[in-house]
């Protein structure tokens, strides 16, 4: 009996024993546990980016994953953020070449035999092997393409018809668009006379059977022209580089509106608004575009652009709508390309000095950004 009661007793003592140790190691893992929780949840409150992660995690449990949407910088902020870019040229290309073929010609449509506004230009196709006057491309090897307006020699103005030469280049095969946004970045000398450079866009189907325009106006054009010089002979003047004329053209330019108004044939008046309402007639144009110091354009870098739908053409100058056309029945509804080229001298800017020349146009990069389903 006694060795029963012992033994008994024995066993009670080894289970208090086993469960003690049980105890304290259970208490001390709850400890730690607690201590960790403490210091993740002073982690969450000292370190709100932790915080933030968290909060994301619980919002977002049942979304998928979305890639954010990018918007290109120089973008304007009205226009269509649904937009994405269709065709650049960085210029990035090493001097002493010429511009990619694939994305340029060096030629208007109607080439250099005919002249038109009494300029004083041969437009050098050297994309096509003319070597009649100089080549009036190179780039600097810094992303810059460099188009230079300068004197032919005696030799080239008994050859070309002409006493200067430049350079034109036309996306005609590579970027026709009707809906969307273009832009280009462009450096200009100051101070010289008779310069007319401009950044444009054309009909895609100038002068063809196709060419049915905006609603069977003919022949659309819509331009940023930089001009210096006396004044032309039925366009007025003096022209100076603190202001930069923009105009919508068509029918070959019979219609047209600019800083002079809405005018038709024989000035016969024409009516259209601009977007926000003011009306374009006969006295009241768009432009010239102006900086809001009052500072010379030239001499700088600027971005110009074009947004064009078929209801509507706006111009923007370093991203600030600064002109407009609201006219379905005039804007062009048939693909336009751009065009970038210095003109010298003719009917806007007047004559030129020939100790300004030669003179250049730098191009940082031509971009357009279209609708993503056409």
């Amino acid at each position: 009996m006694k060795k029963n009661v012992l033994g008994f007793n024995i066993f009670i003592l080894l289970v208090f024993f086993i469960f003690s140790s049980c105890s304290d190691n259970s208490s001390e893992e709850f400890k730690n546990d607690l201590a960790l929780g403490n210091m993740e949840q002073d982690s969450v409150v000292n370190n709100p980016d932790n915080g933030m992660e968290q909060d994301s995690v619980a919002n977002n449990l049942d979304t998928p994953d979305n890639e954010p949407v990018i918007l290109d910088p120089r973008l304007p902020a009205d226009v269509d953020s649904t937009y994405v870019l269709t065709f650049e040229d960085d210029f990035n290309q090493l001097p002493g070449t010429l511009p990619n073929a694939d994305k340029w010609q060096s030629k208007l449509p109607w080439g250099p035999s005919v002249t038109i506004n009494n300029e004083r230009q041969y437009y050098t196709d050297v994309l096509n092997g003319d070597h009649n006057a100089p080549n009036p491309f190179d780039f600097d090897g810094n992303s810059n393409l460099i188009i230079t307006a300068g004197l032919n020699s005696p030799a080239q103005v008994e050859t070309t018809g002409l006493d200067y030469y430049s350079g034109v280049l036309t996306g005609a095969q590579s970027t026709p668009y009707k809906d969307g946004y273009i832009e280009a970045k462009i450096w200009y000398e100051p101070g010289v006379a008779g310069f007319w450079g401009a950044f444009w866009l054309l009909h895609r189907y100038y002068d063809s059977p196709q060419d049915t325009g905006a609603n069977g106006k003919r022949r659309t054009e819509i331009d940023w022209e930089f001009v210096r010089g006396p004044g032309g002979e039925f366009l007025g003047g003096p022209y100076d580089t603190d202001r930069i004329p923009v105009a919508y053209h068509y029918d070959d330019g019979q219609w047209s509106i600019s800083g002079g108004g809405f005018k038709g044939p024989n000035g016969s008046p024409g009516l259209s608004v601009q977007c926000d309402g003011t009306v374009i007639n006969n006295n009241k144009g768009v432009g010239p575009v102006k900086q809001p110091s009052g500072e010379d354009l030239a001499g700088a870098w600027h971005r110009y652009g074009v947004w064009k739908t078929d209801n509507f053409v706006k111009w923007y100058l370093d991203g600030i709508l600064v002109a407009s056309v609201c006219d379905p029945a005039i804007v062009s509804q048939i693909e336009m390309y751009p065009i970038v080229n210095i003109a010298i001298g003719g009917n806007f800017p007047g004559p030129p000095n020939p100790e300004d020349y030669p003179t250049s146009m730098l191009v940082d990069y031509i971009s357009l950004w279209e609708p993503t389903v056409k």
